[in-house]
Parts: structure tokens; sequence; C-alpha cells
């Protein structure tokens, strides 16, 4: 194998990984409802639940998930309830119309996350591809022809439009012939994410 870490990891490894900003406002808030739709939560449990799905890789800080959860509550999209010091938030008819009409959206933030946290487990284990395999379900041909497949265009980002033109076509046929072989899509909410009538 020629290169252990998957097509986008960056050489850096983990701590480049686990750095920066990971999702939008606005998709952090898709994630939430799409949580709130299993059942009631507080915001501590939210939290948890995003870092427990991705394997530590996204958790959204207390000043990032209440003033989007305070946000929600003011759309009309999710409802609150005071537990003494503790906030419940529940989600509101509007919120469950307005998830479903975002469920493309939904499905590929979750399939985002999903990705990070099989990324985080080939990373702990860059030094056993079998092992690596097994956690992640990847081949390391896979990873490697993506890394290759990545690598490539980027040597090419200088090409003239005549080039561009000729990997467009190639990109194009790529794309149709893994698309017609795409796998069903994964669970739109994390499969921690359990059923639950009350916080």
């Amino acid at each position: 194998m020629k290169n252990d870490r998957p097509d986008d990891m960056p050489a850096e490894g983990h701590a480049s990984l686990m750095r920066g900003r990971k999702f939008t406002a606005q998709e952090l808030a898709l994630m939430v409802l799409a949580l709130l739709q299993q059942g009631p939560r507080h915001g501590y449990e939210i939290i948890k639940e995003l870092k427990s799905a991705s394997l530590g890789f996204y958790s959204p800080s207390p000043g990032a998930l209440y003033p989007v959860l305070g946000q929600m509550v003011q759309q009309g999209h999710a409802l609150v309830e005071a537990e003494g010091k503790r906030k419940c938030y529940r989600l509101s008819d509007s919120g469950r119309r307005y998830l479903e009409s975002q469920a493309q959206a939904v499905q590929l933030i979750f399939t985002r996350l999903r990705h990070a946290a099989k990324k985080m487990l080939w990373i702990s284990q860059n030094m056993d591809p079998e092992a690596a395999t097994q956690a992640t379900g990847w081949l390391p041909e896979f990873v490697e022809a993506r890394r290759a497949m990545r690598s490539a265009l980027f040597v090419r980002s200088e090409a003239d439009q005549h080039e561009q033109r000729r990997l467009v076509d190639i990109l194009n046929r790529a794309v149709a012939e893994i698309e017609q072989g795409a796998p069903a899509p994964g669970p739109a909410v994390p499969a921690a994410a359990k059923r639950r009538d009350a916080c």
C-alpha cells in the first residue's frame, strides 16, 4: 500500500482532521432536528451523540449548539421545556415537516459524518492495513485508488482548457460507472440514536 491515509486525509493526519469548522450552523440544525425526530433530548445529550457517532471527529461546542437550538425554537421547528436548570428540546410539527423537506440534505450530512468516523478508525489502525480494513470495511486498494485520483487531479490543476475538457469526459464516465453500482444509502441518523418519549 503506497499511502495508508484516506483520499482526503492531509499529511498531518489526526490533528489536522480534528481542526477547523466541520459543519455549518444550518447543517448542525438539520442534524439536531434528525436526532429530535427520534425523541426529545437535552443539549448535552445531542453533543454526546454526535461525538459518539463520529468517533470524536465532530463534537459541537455548547457555544455552537445552543444558539442553533434557540433559533430552532424561534422558527417554530422545536419546542423547549424547562426541567430545573436543564432544558428539554422536542421536535415540533413544523420541524417535522421541514425535516421531511430536507431529507436529501440530512442524508448527505450524516453520510459525511459516518465517512469521518471511518477516517478516524482508519487513522487509528494505520500501522495495520488488515485491522484498518476490518474496522472500516475499506480495502487498502480502494483507499489508494481514491488517493491516486485526487493526486492526479491536483497536479493537473493548471491544465489548459483542452486538457480540462479531456479530464471532464474521463471523470463523467467514471462517475456514471460508479453510480451504476451505488449501494443503498445508510441510515439518516446515527445508529446509536435511540427512539424515546422523554428526556
